[in-house]
């Protein structure tokens, strides 16, 4: 059961089959003063990793930073098996027990020379709390490959936000996979805003009484971009939380399919697992796919989904025009303002700035 293959009717220009995931693996030299400028002002937890290099590290005695060894996942495709064969850059960050940074950790991943092969690994020890801000940046022309893996103790809590703004490749993958033990919370945000098409999986697994994920993914696919997204919780315990929110923008040509799997193992009794999708489409001409799974084995349960795929409102672009604007103006207003809560969850305000303009530039 744990391990059941689920086939998705995902739209045929989103299907993965023909896509090149080929690396370039040769390395270019790297230095720190080159990335300095990416750090956000007044961070005192950062990171930066170059082309798998550590080029700048400063954080608290409380963080443990070392390297990551992901050997083996409960999905197994042959996508994982290229990064864990090829692996070129590594990142583990471990928390022990009652540890609770004061301040949020910050890391930038960057691509500049070659493919990044990457694996993060975030573990937290029993009743430790951790803000992490993963970033992904680079413009080489090179495919990439990245792992993460987070494991969370009972009670610990984790608050992270991916910001995936890799441009210039052919195609990204990216996987994720969670583990949270009793009353363990997970906040997930995912900001997928690269320039290039990408598989993206987001796969969590509720272990302990208790536990539970909010994971919450924006897409804005643009050009002839194609992005397949599938997110994932199972409810391995009784009284454990899931839920599910994916948010889309799709433009000109471009291809995005969201699939929301929420899964209920049998005898897990006061679990609650909840989706929600909405896609906002401003071209006829792109194609949004929203595939909703609810795979339920217990009766004493409370589970829903909603989705929905839809054009920007015309009364609010009559209204917007009638007070001056244009019709492209309007409508950037209005796929913007339907993102722009999601980056409330980003506390550096310079940061959060900063993702905000990337949102209004691939809209624009």
């Amino acid at each position: 059961m744990m391990n059941q293959t689920i086939k998705l009717p995902l739209a045929e220009k989103t299907s993965i089959k023909n896509w090149n995931f080929e690396l370039q693996l040769e390395k270019a030299q790297t230095s720190e003063e080159d990335f300095m400028h990416l750090l956000p002002e007044g961070a005192k937890n950062a990171i930066i990793i170059v082309d798998g290099e550590l080029v700048h590290q400063s954080v608290e005695d409380s963080i443990s930073i070392g390297n990551a060894e992901i050997s083996e996942l409960r999905t197994q495709n042959g996508l994982i098996d290229l990064n864990i064969k090829h692996k070129n850059s590594s990142l583990s960050v471990s928390l022990g027990k009652n540890s609770r940074p004061k301040e949020a950790l910050y890391i930038f991943y960057v691509a500049g020379s070659r493919s990044l092969v990457h694996q993060t690994e975030i573990i937290l020890g029993p009743g430790s709390e951790l803000e992490v801000v993963e970033t992904f940046l680079g413009d080489a022309k090179y495919n990439s490959n990245i792992l993460r893996n987070i494991r969370l103790d009972a009670n610990s809590k984790l608050n992270t936000s991916v910001i995936n703004r890799l441009n210039g490749s052919t195609a990204l993958y990216y996987h994720s996979f969670a583990e949270a033990q009793s009353d363990a919370v997970l906040s997930s945000y995912n900001f997928i805003l690269n320039d290039s098409s990408m598989v993206f999986e987001d796969f969590n697994y509720m272990l302990g009484n208790g536990a539970n994920a909010e994971v919450s993914t924006v897409s804005i696919a643009t050009g002839e971009q194609k992005h397949n997204i599938t997110v994932r919780i199972e409810n391995l315990a009784s009284h454990s939380i899931g839920n599910i929110v994916n948010y889309g923008i799709t433009s000109d040509t471009a291809h995005l399919a969201f699939n929301g799997i929420g899964k209920i193992h049998q005898g897990m009794k006061g679990v609650d697992n909840q989706q929600e999708t909405r896609i906002l489409s401003l071209s006829k001409h792109s194609e949004a796919v929203a595939n909703p799974f609810l795979l339920i084995d217990e009766g004493d349960i409370t589970a829903g989904h909603a989705a929905s795929i839809g054009q920007v409102n015309e009364e609010q672009i009559y209204y917007l025009m009638s007070r001056g604007m244009s019709r492209q103006e309007s409508e950037k207003l209005i796929a913007s303002g339907f993102l722009t809560p999601f980056a409330d969850n980003i506390q550096n305000n310079e940061l959060k700035n900063e993702l905000l303009k990337v949102i209004a530039e691939k809209l624009g």
